[in-house]
């Protein structure tokens, strides 16, 4: 009988091995799950029967390292009486010494230049062409998830003709899955308060204004704590974009953007919200959210109420922005 093991970390290189032995081998392709509590008398059966019948059939053992070691042991010595139209698969994280082995590793997670590589040569298997920042910038968003970076670059594989932007990536990556209440946080945040009128009335034709009225506290809750932690800077640089976003768990591209900094690419102009906001002007605006919160729930009209909200934060800028010159 076939056997095979598939070692290793990649459990997507061991699918895409699976799928082109089931190709190759042919017949019915059956995963035995660790947890099927049946799995040992399944295999068992197709060691018996199946013969018999000269079907095929590839079973794939998966992570066959959380087998009891009593079911490790039952298994193996099944190997030696299975048919040979039994293709039998077994994956694990180190090769079996006597079983023919194939490795399919990945980079610790700390290994940062060995991620960036299989990022690039991904994007190049995908016909598409990235610069050494946009790899960065990718990495960073997605992860060392092999499946999201997998699926990530296929979406961009769509949208992308040929060399794939920090923009683009924001835009596809990132934004696929953060609805248009991004642009109204921002849009209040950065003072662009006639726009962010017009995007409310956008935003409350597909979205709850109570999700709407928690994303906008949520925005303005991790300016605040951003507030608290970093330095004032006229400019960011990246390692401080990356460091207070998995410090303080707040996506890349909202970090970014909330400090300022700003990629190649991007069509909004740098708003450094640090320099912009005291503390006690955050203070002050999440009790405004706070109250907003409770008429939204409550009173009324919600969609008028966010309105209200905005312009209350217009107004008070008027009256410190008119103090300054005052004072000046």
């Amino acid at each position: 009988m076939p056997v095979l093991v598939l070692a290793g970390e990649s459990e997507l290189s061991k699918d895409k091995r699976a799928s082109e032995i089931k190709s190759e081998f042919g017949g019915e392709y059956i995963r035995i799950h660790p947890e099927d509590s049946d799995k040992l008398s399944l295999i068992s059966s197709y060691t018996r029967n199946l013969g018999m019948f000269s079907k095929r059939v590839v079973l794939d053992i998966l992570d066959f390292d959380s087998w009891k070691s009593k079911e490790k042991k039952e298994l193996i010595s099944m190997v030696k009486s299975m048919p040979n139209e039994v293709f039998l698969i077994i994956r694990s994280k180190k090769p079996m010494k006597g079983i023919e082995s194939e490795e399919f590793p990945l980079p610790k997670p700390w290994e940062r230049d060995k991620w960036l590589k299989i990022v690039r040569e991904k994007f190049v298997s995908s016909g598409l062409k990235i610069s050494d920042e946009t790899a960065e910038y990718f990495l960073d968003l997605v992860g060392t998830d092999e499946y999201r970076i997998e699926s990530e670059i296929e979406k961009l594989s769509l949208y992308c003709s040929e060399e794939v932007s920090i923009d683009d990536v924001n835009e596809i990556t990132y934004r696929s899955t953060h609805a248009a209440v991004d642009d109204l946080c921002f849009s209040i945040s950065e003072r662009r308060y006639d726009e962010a009128h017009k995007v409310l009335s956008d935003v409350l034709m597909v979205s709850d204004p109570v999700m709407v009225v928690a994303s906008i506290a949520k925005h303005f809750e991790d300016l605040f704590r951003l507030k608290l932690m970093a330095k004032e800077k006229e400019k960011y640089s990246w390692p401080d974009v990356s460091k207070y976003s998995k410090d303080l768990k707040i996506p890349l591209p909202k970090a970014a953007r909330l400090l300022g900094f700003k990629f190649k690419g991007w069509k909004n102009a740098p708003f450094n919200h640090l320099k912009n906001y005291s503390k006690e002007e955050l203070a002050d605006i999440l009790k405004k959210i706070y109250v907003l919160d409770r008429s939204v729930k409550s009173e009324g009209n919600p969609k008028a109420h966010i309105h209200s909200f905005i312009d209350s934060l217009r107004r008070d800028f008027d009256v410190r922005y008119s103090e300054q010159d005052d004072q000046g």
